[in-house]
C-alpha cells in the first residue's frame, strides 16, 4: 500500500491536467462523486467512474439518483484508506480497464476514500482523458500520454511505502508500472490480493 507523505500533500493537490468546464469534457473515466454525477446527468456516460459517496468530507446528497444514473454499470466494492493507493484498487481499476476495452461500463465503489484513485487510473488508462474535481478551483481533465504517466508514476514512487495483508508499497508501483504500457492485457500470473 502506498501513503501519501505530509511533504507531498502540496503536490498532489496540483491538478494533473488543464481546468475546465464539465460541459467541454467526453472522458473516458472519472474520479468523485460530484464530477460522476454531472457527466450522468448530461448522458455522458464514462466507461469507469470512480466514487465513495462522499464529497469534501461529508455524505453526497444525491448517492441514490448517482446510483439510478449508473443502473447499467457493473460494480465493484473495494476498501482504499483515506490518503491511500492499495492493491485492492489497483486490481479494480484493471478490472474497469479491461471490461471498457470489451465495452463494458464500470463503476468503482471505494469504502474509505477514493481521492488518489486518479494516479492508478492515469497509469492504466491505455487512452483517453480523466476528469475529477478540483476542490475549490472546478474540474480538472487530464489527456492520458506515455509522459503523462512517467509524470503520475514519478509522484507515486516519492508515497511511503506499507506494508499491509502481504503487499508493500513497492508491489503497487511495480503493478502499475508494467501496466502503464499494457503489460497486463493476456496476463493470467496476475491475480488481486483475496
Amino acid at each position: 500500500m502506498l501513503k501519501l507523505p505530509k511533504r507531498l500533500r502540496a503536490e498532489c493537490r496540483k491538478p494533473q491536467g488543464r481546468l475546465c468546464s464539465i460541459e467541454s469534457t467526453n472522458p473516458i473515466a472519472s474520479v468523485g462523486d460530484v464530477v460522476s454525477y454531472s457527466l450522468l446527468r448530461m448522458n455522458r456516460k464514462p466507461m469507469i467512474f470512480i466514487f465513495d459517496g462522499r464529497t469534501e468530507r461529508r455524505a453526497f446528497e444525491k448517492i441514490d439518483e448517482l446510483e439510478r444514473l449508473s443502473a447499467e454499470y457493473t460494480r465493484i466494492d473495494v476498501r482504499n484508506p483515506p490518503s491511500t493507493i492499495t492493491s485492492e484498487l489497483v486490481f479494480a481499476i484493471k478490472r474497469a480497464v479491461e471490461k471498457a476495452e470489451e465495452g463494458v461500463k464500470t463503476k468503482i465503489f471505494v469504502k474509505g476514500e477514493e481521492d488518489l484513485a486518479v494516479l492508478p487510473l492515469i497509469c492504466l488508462l491505455p487512452s483517453g482523458s480523466v476528469v475529477y474535481g478540483q476542490p475549490g478551483e472546478g474540474v480538472v481533465e487530464v489527456k492520458i500520454t506515455p509522459e503523462k504517466k512517467l509524470l503520475i508514476l514519478q509522484l507515486m514512487e516519492q508515497m511511503e511505502k506499507l506494508g499491509r495483508d502481504g503487499e508493500n508499497g513497492e508491489d503497487v508501483i511495480n503493478i502499475c508500472r508494467r501496466w502503464s504500457n499494457g503489460g497486463f492485457r493476456g496476463e493470467g500470473q496476475a491475480q488481486p490480493p483475496p
